[in-house]
């Protein structure tokens, strides 16, 4: 028999009955890199070496296709199997988590009643104390709103005076401007022709 029939033979074994593990994938593989090693010897004995090598990879490339379509098919295979492992372990944990925060949340409960929350306001029992009450908040906003005009002012002056010490500084250079550049113009006309 012809050792490209033997490959053809084998290719469709291969394409016909996929591997089912990545074990099985290497032995076949390794089987066909054998082969054509020992075809590309004979190759190699020929005349017409170049045509016999390039025939000869194109074989090989057609015969490991397959297994190199069910090699990437088992590492999607595993990838998959490995995220949903990943994914039950983090739902196991987050379980455990809330499982132990609510026995936490018991005992604080049970050792702690619940009492009045110190972040709600207290609210005015009568209506003098209520308008008590926005009396000093209105003279809070008020104080935080004079503070905050008399930072601006600050700012502006200090701005002001930053502007005019830079403009005594240009006024006391001791070194005069430079003299403008001559118009292109006036270059041209003065040159001979």
């Amino acid at each position: 028999m012809k050792p490209f029939a033997v490959i053809l033979l084998l290719v469709a074994a291969a394409a016909g009955a996929q591997p089912a593990t990545r074990v099985e994938v290497a032995a076949q593989r390794a089987a066909i890199e054998q082969r054509f090693a020992r075809e590309q010897v004979e190759c190699e004995q020929r005349f017409s070496v170049s045509a016999c090598l390039d025939d000869l990879r194109q074989r090989r490339h057609d015969a490991l296709v397959p297994l190199v379509r069910r090699e990437h098919e088992l590492a999607a295979e595993e990838r998959r199997q490995r995220a949903e492992a990943q994914a039950q372990r983090v739902r196991e944990r987050e379980q455990v988590a809330a499982q132990d925060e609510g026995q936490r949340h018991e005992r604080v409960v049970a050792a702690h009643p619940p009492s009045t929350p110190a972040s709600h306001p207290v609210r005015a029992q009568s209506p003098e104390q209520a308008a008590q009450v926005r009396q000093q908040a209105d003279q809070k906003a008020d104080a935080v709103a004079a503070r905050r005009r008399e930072r601006a002012r600050e700012r502006e002056l200090q701005q002001q005076q930053r502007v005019a010490a830079h403009a005594a500084k240009e006024k006391n250079r001791t070194k005069p401007l430079a003299a403008p550049l001559p118009l292109p113009g006036a270059s041209a006309a003065s040159m001979p022709k």
